[in-house]
C-alpha cells in the first residue's frame, strides 16, 4: 500500500511505493518524479525541499503534471526493512550514488532524464526544466528579464541552461559547521571519511573525502590524492 510522506500539509501526495505511483500515473496521465534524498542529514536535500519542492508554485505544477515519490535514505529516521530494500533497489536501478538526485519518468515508468543535485533560484528554474522535458506550458512564470534569486555564499552552481555533464570532478559546494562540514562533489554529498561513486563523463570513479577546508577539499580518486576548489579545478 502506498504511504504518504509528511511533506507540506497542503501539498500534493508524496508516495513511497513506485508500483502504486506507476498505476496512478497511468490513470491520471501524469509523469513520475522520484526524489532520492537523505531527508534528515543531507543539507542540499533539505534546501531543495524547502526552497523548491515545498513551495506553492511547485506544488501547483505537480498537482497537474506529476506523481511524486520520495526515495529516502535517512540516518536517524528508521524505515521499515521492506522500504529500505525497495529504496536501495531503486537507487541501483537508476544508478543513483549521491543526494539529492531526481529522476523523471514517463507514465510508463521509462526514464526521461536525471536532475542531479541542488540548483539555486527557487522553484521557477526547476519548474521550467520539468516543463521542457514534459513538453507542457507553464503559466504565471516570471519573464526572462526577472532578476535571479541571490546565490548561496558557499555554492557555485552550474550556469542555468547548461546541461550537467560532469566532464570533470568539481566541488559544487561546502556546507555545515566547521566541526561537521559536508562537500558536494558532482552528484555526491560526502563527509570526511566517506566514499562515493561519482559520475565523470560516461564513467564512474571512486572518490574518498579526506579533508574539507573552507573553500576546498582533499580527496583520493582511485587512490590518487588531489584537491578540488570551489569555482575551479
Amino acid at each position: 500500500m502506498a504511504v504518504q510522506v509528511g511533506r507540506a500539509e497542503t501539498g500534493p501526495e508524496w508516495l513511497t511505493d513506485v508500483k502504486t505511483a506507476k498505476e496512478k500515473a497511468q490513470q491520471e496521465k501524469k509523469a513520475i518524479l522520484l526524489d532520492f534524498t537523505g531527508s534528515d542529514w543531507c543539507g542540499w536535500c533539505i534546501k531543495l525541499k524547502n526552497e523548491v519542492l515545498d513551495q506553492p508554485e511547485f506544488r501547483e505544477f505537480a498537482k497537474t503534471n506529476l506523481i511524486l515519490v520520495e526515495v529516502d535514505f535517512p540516518h536517524r529516521k528508521q524505515l521499515e526493512p521492506a522500504q529500505q530494500e525497495a529504496n536501495k533497489s531503486l537507487a541501483a536501478t537508476y544508478h543513483v550514488s549521491g543526494y539529492p538526485t531526481l529522476v523523471l519518468l514517463n507514465r510508463e515508468g521509462q526514464p526521461l532524464d536525471d536532475i542531479e543535485g541542488y540548483l539555486p533560484g527557487g522553484p521557477h528554474p526547476f519548474i521550467q526544466r520539468l516543463a521542457h522535458l514534459l513538453n507542457v506550458e507553464v503559466k504565471n512564470q516570471p519573464s526572462e528579464t526577472t532578476e535571479p534569486a541571490p546565490k548561496p555564499v558557499v555554492f557555485q552552481p552550474v550556469p542555468q541552461g547548461v546541461p550537467i555533464r560532469y566532464e570533470t570532478l568539481a566541488l559544487k559546494g561546502i556546507s555545515g559547521s566547521e566541526q561537521r562540514r559536508m562537500a558536494l562533489i558532482n552528484n555526491a554529498t560526502l563527509f570526511v571519511g566517506e566514499t562515493a561513486t561519482v559520475k565523470v563523463q560516461d564513467q564512474r570513479v571512486e572518490v574518498c573525502c579526506k579533508e574539507i577546508r573552507e573553500d576546498s577539499v582533499l580527496i583520493t580518486v582511485d587512490g590518487k590524492l588531489t584537491e578540488l576548489k570551489l569555482g575551479g579545478r
